[in-house]
């Protein structure tokens, strides 16, 4: 039983996970790739996985129109095959691909980081970014917080500012009927 696998994770045919036992594989919107994607951004013959005598897979681009890419860097028709590894994100075109070798990963050691870009203040950049799953609510910032003190204050600042207000058209409405 093989341990590794492709899973889809865009659009359509998300969720659709391919076993990977075979020396390669072609992955095309070509109906005679071996790994049919029926997409746009796609081309017909897009790249190859090679698997080694180690058992190790590799993927090759084949002169993709909108290339192809692992973990975010670009893949030349001219690279050598890359060599891939457990957890690697692909893009073929515009569909995102996650790379499983669950043999492997019982041998190494992964550390996963999230960073929450909430914290950081500056979250324009990631309105179209896709949920990885992680269901978190979310943060207000520090300056948000509940803080009995500031709310006191803040209360105490409203009042005055309302007797201020009060005063203040008592004072112009005796003016007035002077």
């Amino acid at each position: 039983m093989s341990n590794i696998k492709i899973t889809i994770l865009s659009d359509k045919m998300h969720g659709t996970s391919y076993v990977l036992t075979n020396d390669s594989y072609t992955v095309g919107r070509s109906d005679t790739a071996d790994i049919c994607i029926p997409e746009p951004t796609i081309s017909g013959h897009h790249c190859t996985f090679i698997k080694d005598e180690d058992g190790n897979y590799f993927l090759k681009d084949e002169g993709s129109t909108n290339g192809t890419r692992i973990n975010g860097e670009k893949l030349e028709e001219t690279d050598d095959p890359v060599k891939l590894n457990n957890g690697d994100l692909l893009q073929f075109g515009n569909i995102e691909v996650l790379f499983e070798n669950t043999e492997a990963h019982k041998s190494e050691s992964r550390t996963m980081t999230v960073i929450n870009l909430d914290d950081t203040g500056d979250v324009s950049h990631t309105s179209n970014l896709k949920s990885l799953g992680i269901k978190n609510s979310p943060k207000r910032s520090q300056t948000l917080r509940d803080n009995r003190m500031h709310n006191a204050l803040f209360k105490v600042i409203i009042i005055l500012l309302i007797l201020a207000i009060l005063v203040a058209g008592v004072y112009v409405g005796l003016q007035i009927f002077k």
